[in-house]
């Protein structure tokens, strides 16, 4: 426990220390520090008072974007299978047997959350799009060469 809260500890230090370098806002670098206690790999910038950082967590590819208040603008997460929600991973499977979920992009915006899915099967490819409402929508069919 004690290794755990002193690795909390750095990563804490090393994003403050790093947001510090761009000028990022108290009020956003809060928001972070309180909501994603274990991220690492923290990298931070700022385009147009918004502030965006990128950082691993849990073996997801995330990033969030926060405007000058610390408010939650937009989230991008890049993720298998595992990490999506039973419902989704059930649906799936009876809709799309024998497809195996190749990756997983997750947009949030507001309230609002975007499932962009990439699953293969030995002959193709087939990206989906599933909503809020868990409605699914297929993009594209591709046959692997």
């Amino acid at each position: 426990m004690k290794k755990v809260l002193v690795f909390a500890c750095a990563c804490f230090i090393t994003a403050s220390l790093l947001a510090k370098d761009i000028n990022v806002s108290e009020k956003a670098l809060k928001a972070f520090e309180t909501t994603f206690t274990d991220a690492q790999n923290v990298v931070w910038t700022n385009t147009d008072n918004v502030y965006n950082v990128k950082f691993t967590q849990d073996g997801a590819a995330t990033s969030v974007n926060y405007d000058e208040q610390g408010n939650f603008i937009s989230s991008r997460r890049y993720y298998q299978n595992a990490k999506l929600p039973i419902d989704i991973q059930c649906k799936l499977q009876r809709q799309f047997s024998g497809k195996t979920v190749y990756g997983v992009t997750e947009i949030a915006v507001a309230d609002n959350v975007y499932y962009f899915i990439k699953l293969e099967d030995a002959t193709s490819w087939t990206s989906l799009r599933i909503n809020n409402a868990r409605e699914i929508e297929v993009l594209d069919k591709l046959k692997k060469q």
